[in-house]
């Protein structure tokens, strides 16, 4: 007679629903604002001076004449 019993190695953990697509979806904001922090940390320390030529050139494009054009001015009081 062959009996033989079911042991598995790894029985089905049961963690009470917190499944780490739970958590993830649970601190997915936290997670997103680290990296968004991380990224920019990182552009700006490899950046470094050069980034006010970044700044000069977006400056230059708000200013430019087809910007000024579309642009309104409040009314006057």
């Amino acid at each position: 007679m062959n009996n033989l019993q079911h042991h598995p190695t790894n029985p089905p953990a049961n963690d009470g629903g917190h499944l780490p697509t739970t958590w993830l979806r649970a601190h997915l904001a936290q997670i997103i604002e680290s990296c968004w922090f991380g990224l920019t940390f990182v552009l700006f320390l490899l950046m470094g001076p050069f980034s006010a030529i970044a700044v000069l050139i977006g400056l230059g494009t708000l200013g430019n004449a087809e910007n000024r054009e579309q642009m309104t001015e409040p009314a006057r009081l």
